[in-house]
């Protein structure tokens, strides 16, 4: 009776045992497979976040100014040393008269492109644009030519006349 009692015990030892090993078994096939798993994920994640992140949304950008500021926008290439200096130049003159208006520029010029997505509409274009408070385009100009008119284009604006009318230019 004893032995048949220490039969019974062996076999149900030895079922444990079996159903330990299978278990860790396929613990270690499950554990292999999350860590191949595990480590593609991690590369795929800092992939796609790298890359997601690593370039400035330039309608982002515009968006950061609205209602705060009218934007020029000036896109132009390396050897574009005429648009450039002309419109840092009106900045320089028109100090004044361009904050009075809240006019801001921002600058992308050469390579610097590459460090952004650009909207369809600015996409192979050199130039300057006019963008309102709405961030919406206003105007748009391959040369200079849009500095002559461009406090004239803003004073006509709607928003701009309320402003004038509760505003003490010191400007000359």
């Amino acid at each position: 009776m004893l032995t048949d009692r220490n039969q019974a015990i062996q076999q149900i030892n030895s079922k444990k045992r079996l159903k330990r090993i299978e278990h860790s078994r396929h613990l270690s096939r499950v554990g292999m497979r999350n860590l191949i798993k595990f480590p593609l994920f991690l590369i795929a994640t800092v992939f796609i976040m790298g890359n997601s992140h690593s370039r400035l949304y330039l309608e982002q950008i515009i968006a950061n100014f609205e209602w705060k500021n009218r934007l020029v926008l000036l896109l132009a290439k390396d050897d574009d040393t005429n648009l450039i200096r002309g419109v840092e130049a009106f900045f320089e003159k028109s100090a004044c008269q361009n904050e009075n208006r809240n006019l801001v520029l921002y600058k992308i010029i050469g390579n610097e492109i590459t460090k952004y997505n650009v909207p369809k509409r600015y996409q192979g274009k050199t130039g300057i644009w006019l963008i309102g408070y709405d961030g919406e385009d206003k105007a748009y100009s391959q040369d200079l030519s849009l500095l002559d008119q461009l406090h004239k284009i803003i004073d006509e604006m709607p928003m701009r006349q309320n402003e004038m009318v509760n505003q003490n230019s010191s400007c000359d």
